[in-house]
């Protein structure tokens, strides 16, 4: 077992996200994953104590910046099974393409079957995945260059911008390979989880 297990919980998806790929770049953790219910997405990370301390710090930062509910603590010397949370595992022999990573969420699907459509059309990016978690949350992940991948965003917010239900646009310039292998479920397609 690891020394310690991070925990961050936000509502939707797409800021977890963020926190995620802030945690693992702020300290050795590895990322094991994620689990949503309720409309509420908690990610896990395990490493030692100051590592884990420093990723929560990092990745709670990230999601605020986002979302206003954001809950996140420390388990130190957890038992095994913390680690069964994780419903949403890390598939680490996944293969992930390189890339920016651009974030569209909404209460509500209707708008992401136009919206997709749109950046799709309007840069060289594609949709990797849409993900649906309760509470009507649905969070589409587009991936290409950088620069494609914010002009697919700034399509989707102009798009979006009457619409009442959009809750985050956002853009990872350089995504890690693990947090790709944990929202992005190639084997399985867009869809639910």
């Amino acid at each position: 077992m690891p020394a310690a297990i991070g925990l961050i919980e936000v509502e939707g998806v797409a800021g977890i996200i963020l926190a995620a790929d802030a945690a693992v770049k702020a300290a050795d953790v590895d990322l094991l994953g994620w689990d949503s219910i309720g409309g509420f997405t908690t990610v896990l990370f395990s490493g030692s104590i100051s590592d884990v301390g420093a990723a929560l710090s990092s990745g709670t930062e990230a999601a605020r910046q986002v979302v206003e509910h954001v809950v996140s603590a420390p388990v130190t010397q957890p038992s095994e099974p913390c680690l069964s949370f994780v419903s949403n595992a890390v598939q680490k022999d996944a293969l992930v393409r390189g890339g920016a990573l651009g974030l569209v969420e909404t209460h509500g699907y209707a708008a992401h079957v136009y919206v997709d459509d749109e950046m799709a059309k309007a840069a060289a990016v594609d949709v990797v995945e849409v993900l649906t978690v309760h509470n009507r949350v649905v969070c589409s992940l587009v991936q290409g260059d950088v620069g494609a991948v914010r002009e697919a965003i700034a399509r989707a917010q102009t798009r979006l911008q009457d619409y009442p239900h959009l809750m985050i646009t956002a853009v990872l310039p350089q995504p890690r390979p693990e947090v790709l292998q944990a929202f992005v479920r190639s084997s399985q397609g867009a869809g639910s989880v």
